[in-house]
């Protein structure tokens, strides 16, 4: 929602929006002339407001949407408005289960870097390009889009990628195939001459891909993609690949953020800069310096030699591969996994293979979930102590939490020089590192 505002005062409107917590986007929004509100109050509706954006996680009984309804005023889903901003241009949407954020930050930059002025709304903060959003006057412009409730079926892009089609929100989808005939649909929007670029491997991709009606083009690490990474070599914090094409040698590319699923993310970029015919060579620049956005691997502090990393991984797949790729990086270290389950619903959905997803720590510490359209019965199916006693089936190595405050007090009991202590989840989890690097910055003066 912040990336929009942001880019609609860039065009003139006046904004006005409620967020019951002060964070770097309220603020940002409000240094740029927005009225900001932090309560949810039926006077927050004034005379002048023209239009009202709603996200899907206002309920019908918010007092701001109850009281817009009452005086008549036009109310738009997120999602269209999005589509109104992105569809100026040729719009090309990110989508999938997993890499959303990363891949569409990276084309983003990749996009700038190569002087071709996309508009870009991401879902996090990019210090690249200075924020969540940006307004372009290029040809193209950049987004992800998210399944959840169907919202991505609200956009109809010139191109798409896809990254993965895994299950996960599994409270408004009811099994993969209902998830995989959500992502069909959305497919049949990109024109014909347009394209589609899928994750080779996965076989859910295919599926989808089979009923587009556009260019279709495949990325992956196997032969017979249209665009593959080979020749993989990982050292000293770096990996670099060959990148083919159709069989053919088309660049090499580095990049310095961790993980198998980064590299795939980065292929993605070259392949869709080579679709859109980008400068390849500065795009492959741009990648050697991106750093990732906010809660993507970011190293939040080095303390007493203890590094200090959080990331937004939040299904088992990207848990897995964020502790993967960070023993890749940290092949000698302990690696402390401190995660927040995010949602009672996903996390009982999901129970066994969120268990099985910390092979790569060393030390697994669990405080309670954090409970996001979660119902009472959903709140008392599940607890952060079942995930924990199933993980300590295999391997006693995991602890569980009713709060932060015993969890961090945990850490500073454990935590030792040369330690990687890992934050993951999409909840309030990376406050946990940042009251650590506190308390050491204390305990050292």
């Amino acid at each position: 929602m912040s990336g929009l505002a942001r880019i609609l005062i860039d065009r003139g409107f006046r904004i006005s929006g409620s967020d019951p917590a002060t964070n770097k986007q309220t603020e940002d929004l409000a240094v740029n002339g927005a009225t900001i509100y932090h309560e949810q109050v039926t006077s927050n509706i004034t005379d002048d407001i023209d239009a009202v954006i709603v996200t899907s996680a206002i309920k019908d009984d918010n007092p701001e949407l109850i009281e817009a309804k009452r005086r008549g005023l036009g109310i738009t889903p997120r999602s269209k408005l999005l589509n109104e901003i992105l569809t100026a241009q040729k719009a090309i949407a990110i989508t999938g289960t997993h890499g959303k954020t990363t891949t569409s930050s990276m084309l983003a930059l990749a996009l700038t870097e190569a002087g071709m002025d996309p508009t870009a709304v991401i879902g996090a903060e990019v210090h690249s390009i200075q924020g969540n959003a940006k307004e372009g006057k290029g040809e193209y412009s950049v987004a992800e889009v998210c399944e959840y409730e169907r919202a991505f079926l609200d956009i109809y892009p010139y191109g798409a990628i896809i990254t993965n089609i895994e299950a996960d929100h599994l409270d408004c989808y009811k099994d993969i195939h209902d998830i995989v005939d959500a992502f069909t649909e959305f497919v049949t929007h990109i024109p014909k001459e347009g394209f589609l670029l899928s994750m080779g491997e996965d076989e859910n991709c295919q599926k989808v891909a089979s009923k587009a009606n556009c260019r279709i083009y495949t990325y992956g690490l196997e032969d017979n993609n249209d665009y593959c990474g080979k020749n993989i070599v990982t050292t000293d914090h770096h990996t670099s690949y060959d990148v083919y094409k159709n069989g053919k040698s088309l660049t090499n590319c580095t990049v310095i953020i961790p993980g198998s699923h980064n590299l795939l993310n980065s292929l993605a970029v070259i392949a869709t800069a080579d679709i859109v015919g980008a400068n390849m060579e500065k795009v492959i620049l741009s990648l050697s310096k991106f750093t990732g956005a906010d809660r993507r691997f970011q190293i939040k502090a080095k303390v007493n030699g203890i590094t200090i990393i959080d990331d937004y991984a939040h299904h088992p797949t990207e848990i897995a591969a964020t502790l993967k790729g960070a023993r890749q990086f940290y092949p000698q270290n302990r690696i402390i996994a401190v995660f927040q389950p995010h949602q009672h619903s996903r996390t009982r959905m999901l129970l066994t293979d969120f268990s099985r997803s910390f092979t790569n720590a060393d030390v697994v510490l669990i405080p309670e979930i954090y409970a996001v359209r979660d119902t009472e019965e959903d709140i008392k199916s599940v607890s952060s102590q079942d995930l924990v006693d199933l993980i300590n089936t295999e391997n006693d190595k995991a602890k569980y939490f009713k709060d932060f405050e015993s969890c961090l007090t945990e850490l500073t009991k454990i935590a030792k020089q040369g330690d990687i202590v890992i934050t993951i989840g999409a909840g309030p989890v990376y406050k946990i590192g940042e009251q650590l690097s506190t308390f050491y910055t204390h305990v050292n003066n």
